[in-house]
């Protein structure tokens, strides 16, 4: 069977940095549609994992385009608060995804727990350079990636 090359990929989230990174990845020639370009809203993130909500994106997304979806789900997981927050990380910052805000949180969880700032990091690492390398590099918490592809009315997972 001869494999057919992606013209268009639907990217399954409004998270522009997302988007922007795997634009990145992808050979100039895929055109990407978002659920922006056709006024779509995302599902409710359900799932009770990354790979979950990856998962319940790309299946949402592929059934309303009809299209190859990628999504993803990411977040910070903090060993010392039991992998919090996690899945929540996003709902840790707000309706607006203040990260701030999220940070904020994450001290105020700390403090509840007896932990303080400096029991997140490596020895010796100032709390400073941390916050500048955490804000430079966007949420690179964990994440999981899922495609789905509809091919005449059969679903496959790649």
């Amino acid at each position: 069977m001869k494999k057919k090359k992606i013209l268009n990929l639907f990217i399954g989230s409004n998270n522009r940095g997302k988007i922007k990174e795997i634009r990145a990845l992808l050979p100039k020639t895929v055109r990407i549609l978002t659920p922006k370009h056709l006024s779509l809203n995302s599902p409710k993130e359900t799932g009770k994992t990354f790979q979950e909500n990856s998962f319940l994106k790309a299946k949402f997304f592929s059934k309303k385009t009809k299209m190859i979806c990628l999504a993803d789900d990411s977040g910070l997981e903090i060993d010392s608060l039991n992998k919090l927050p996690g899945i929540y990380s996003a709902r840790w910052g707000g309706k607006k995804s203040n990260f701030n805000l999220a940070i904020k949180k994450v001290y105020k969880e700390l403090k509840k727990n007896n932990l303080t700032k400096q029991d997140l990091f490596d020895k010796g690492e100032e709390d400073e350079k941390i916050q500048n390398k955490i804000s430079r590099n966007g949420d690179r918490g964990s994440s999981n990636n899922s495609i789905r592809q509809r091919t005449n009315n059969r679903k496959s997972r790649k």
